[in-house]
């Protein structure tokens, strides 16, 4: 195989196969691996996955032969990232090492049996339904923060996605604290909600962000496909049942705060600057007109804000996670936000009062 490739591009696709490919896997070391192939039609196909999520790229390139190998993703990316901007020769050699060439420069490197390299979900025969890019990146970017990162919660470390053809509905939650966004999207009919992984979700998005328009989403039993461009990701969804989110939002509420959202992230990151390293915790008082923040930490000391709101209720003192409260302000964009309550020991339920479609729940702490 020998092949001739601008270097930008080259770096680039190694780049997003990097984050994909498993450096760490012991069992299987090919999955540290990038494929690459080259076809009649003067394309280098570049492949890589940790089994769980897989990407492939297809490069315009001038091949000189056609072929296939496979090399140490990240060593062949460092090697690349340091070459000049000009065209690199790529030629496979012997018991499957590679060599690279660019003005005096030269690299060997050794690779592995491409035929070792495992066989990649075959998005062909699927039914893409083509959506705006930006507004599934939206999805994501709005609800990836409340997803639990422990990896033994199978069923809550994933993103929930759901979709009737008309809109698509993402909901996560770690347990301490939930997200549910809707949008308009004319995405594929889902009989039930999908979970997505994730390191998957993260994948996606990036994706996602380097190419703009339309992209085709597909939807399996077992994977979903995102196409865009030369560039299809595969990403196996959670075969778990994820927790009945919608029991978890309160139906009504006694009391409503309605205030600045700027002004209230603010005060909690005042707060939350002197609030305990650990759980953030701020005590959260409301009174006719008045909210008041005061965050109490024995080894730093303590801080008291107060903010001017709209309150309709009686007064209620409760304590909550700053951080919670605002990564959900911060997925709002929205000049006012209403805080529904119930009582002191009941969580607290965010919601623009114009806006998105969105709303947090966080669950209270003791103080």
């Amino acid at each position: 195989m020998e092949f001739e490739i601008d270097q930008a591009r080259f770096l680039s696709a190694l780049a997003l196969a990097q984050t994909v490919a498993d450096k760490r896997s012991n069992n299987m070391p090919i999955l540290a691996n990038v494929l690459l192939r080259t076809t009649k039609d003067n394309r280098l196909v570049c492949s890589a996955t940790d089994m769980m999520i897989s990407i492939t790229e297809s490069i315009p390139v001038e091949v000189k032969t056609p072929g296939a190998l496979t090399l140490g993703v990240r060593s062949l990316h460092n090697v690349v990232r340091t070459l000049p901007s000009k065209p690199i020769r790529v030629k496979s050699a012997e018991n499957h090492w590679a060599e690279l060439s660019v003005a005096r420069s030269s690299f060997k490197l050794m690779g592995q049996v491409h035929t070792d390299f495992p066989e990649l979900p075959d998005p062909k025969g699927q039914k893409f339904i083509t959506i705006p890019g930006h507004a599934f990146s939206d999805l994501i970017q709005r609800t990836q923060f409340s997803v639990s990162t422990d990896e033994a919660r199978v069923n809550l470390n994933g993103v929930l996605f759901e979709c009737d053809g008309v809109t698509g509905t993402m909901v996560s939650t770690d347990g301490h604290r939930l997200t549910k966004y809707s949008l308009p999207l004319a995405g594929p009919k889902l009989e039930r909600g999908i979970i997505i992984p994730r390191k998957g979700m993260l994948e996606i998005k990036r994706v996602l962000d380097r190419v703009q328009g339309e992209v085709g989403l597909a939807v399996d039993g077992q994977h979903i496909f995102v196409q865009a461009a030369d560039l299809t990701l595969s990403v196996k969804l959670n075969n778990v049942v994820f927790p009945p989110y919608e029991k978890v939002i309160p139906g009504d509420h006694k009391r409503r705060v309605t205030a600045l959202r700027d002004e209230l992230v603010d005060a909690l990151k005042r707060a939350e600057v002197m609030a305990p390293e650990k759980t953030a915790t701020v005590r959260v008082q409301l009174d006719k007109g008045t909210l008041h923040l005061t965050a109490d930490n024995p080894d730093l000391g303590v801080a008291h804000q107060e903010l001017e709101i709209d309150f309709e209720g009686e007064p209620l003192v409760a304590g909550f996670n700053a951080r919670y409260l605002i990564e959900v302000l911060e997925a709002i964009d929205a000049k006012q936000v209403w805080l529904d309550f119930q009582g002191e020991l009941d969580p607290c339920v965010v919601r623009p009062v114009d806006g998105v479609d969105l709303l947090g729940v966080v669950m209270p702490m003791r103080i």
